[in-house]
């Protein structure tokens, strides 16, 4: 019941994640927010996976998941943000697919 309820949050997430991105893509260095988002949901996944969130566990967690997922990331926003329209577009559909993904990664990792 638990992964039901935290995938309709991922969900959420990517749907918001989706909308920032439409909204924001076309400006240089935008990505910012996302990566904001990305790590709001990532200490809301631990929260309600009831994981235990001292200073040291956040830092790491927190770091190792962003890290990977925003370097990945902003590689293929910025390198298809040169083509016009079709950079627009696929910043859109990259960063709901990342946050997607971080989401699911997270809340395996914080399950178990």
């Amino acid at each position: 019941m638990q992964m039901k309820s935290n995938l309709k949050l991922i969900l959420i997430y990517t749907g918001i994640a989706g909308l920032l991105a439409a909204l924001t893509s076309p400006i240089p260095g935008t990505s910012l927010l996302l990566t904001g988002l990305e790590i709001f949901m990532i200490v809301h996944l631990a929260k309600k996976n009831n994981f235990d969130l001292n200073l040291k566990s956040i830092g790491f967690s927190v770091t190792t998941l962003w890290g990977i997922s925003t370097a990945l990331k902003d590689a293929g926003v910025e390198l298809l943000r040169f083509a016009p329209g079709l950079g627009w577009a696929a910043g859109v559909i990259i960063a709901m697919l990342f946050v997607f993904f971080l989401g699911s990664l997270t809340n395996l990792y914080f399950s178990k």
